[in-house]
């Protein structure tokens, strides 16, 4: 089939690059280049890198619902559109555009999550599963049809990072056989029951901050739910900034909420929670590089005793 494919980041590459495998790309429409981060050197995103390497048309209007635009894609003669977190909301008239519709690749088992950041709730809530499911875009937020989910199992330290890439791919596989199913009429669209909805909207900075008051499993959830961006923080006695990339639950140890209790050797340090407490094991201090835990006491970047801040 002839498929147009909307997609920006690392995320979407997977999937990209396994339709192109199995059907033709017509075109690619992916965000706006960006400047790098030190200004000098414009950035492309990984999906327009993978679309140019494989000489396929690229697409980047700052707005979607322009007559020329449309008559470009038209031109195209795409059967069938999928969306893999492009960025930009898809007006009507090109959802609507292709003869089988559009699809979205979407990273939690709808009508859970529905938003920006699904991944990082299913984490953050301490989810034991997880997984993507293959929907018909509609005008209302993450609404559409269901066309097929995929499930796994999250790990109790795994982080967000660990479990995006591990969805990437799924969902990439997930998308493949819904497109299959669609070609061959063998597809079916199950309702979703908006009644039990719930929303990952964007995370803020605020909740970032590491509450050390709430119990070690909210402790650890929100760290690895961060991890690696836009990571969990909280303040060192010195007053700088500390972002925490991998904990552990640890049992045995009490204290004040925020309070080093203990280093373990080669692992970390013990900060206790308001119950239970966590192995801090990968951090960074402000300024410096990421580090094993162990590392901040030898340091000499915190103490036994010391107490990091809570808002």
């Amino acid at each position: 089939m002839k498929v147009l494919f909307m997609g920006t980041p690392e995320y979407a590459v997977a999937s990209l690059e396994a339709v192109s495998a199995n059907h033709e790309i017509v075109g690619v429409l992916t965000r706006a280049d960006k400047p790098n981060k030190r200004g000098n050197k414009i950035q492309f995103s990984p999906v327009k890198e993978f679309a140019i390497s494989h000489n396929i048309p690229v697409f980047q209007p700052e707005k979607l619902n322009d007559d020329v635009l449309m008559e470009e894609i038209a031109s195209l003669n795409p059967d069938i559109a999928t969306v893999v977190a492009y960025g930009m909301i898809i007006p009507k008239r090109l959802i609507d555009l292709p003869p089988l519709g559009t699809i979205n690749v979407h990273g939690s088992l709808l009508p859970q999550y529905r938003g920006a950041a699904p991944m990082q709730y299913s984490v953050l809530n301490g989810d034991k599963e997880a997984g993507v499911t293959i929907m018909y875009v509609e005008e209302a937020l993450d609404a559409g049809d269901i066309v097929l989910q995929k499930k796994i199992p999250v790990g109790d330290n795994e982080t967000f990072g660990e479990l995006h890439d591990r969805l990437s791919i799924l969902g990439a596989e997930a998308l493949v056989e819904a497109i299959k199913q669609i070609e061959t009429g063998t597809s079916t669209r199950t309702k979703q029951n908006s009644e039990k909805a719930t929303f990952a909207p964007s995370i803020s900075k605020e909740e970032c901050i590491v509450n050390w008051n709430l119990s070690a499993d909210n402790v650890h959830n929100r760290i690895r739910g961060l991890s690696p961006i836009p990571c969990a923080n909280t303040h060192l006695p010195d007053g700088k900034l500390l972002k925490i990339y991998r904990s552990e639950k640890i049992d045995g140890y009490f204290g004040k909420p925020g309070e080093i209790v203990d280093v373990l050797k080669k692992k970390g340090i013990v900060v206790t929670c308001g119950t239970g407490a966590v192995c801090i094991t990968s951090a960074k201090p402000e300024g410096k590089r990421e580090m094993p835990g162990f590392e901040l006491i030898n340091g000499h970047y915190v103490s036994i005793g010391d107490i990091l801040s809570s808002p």
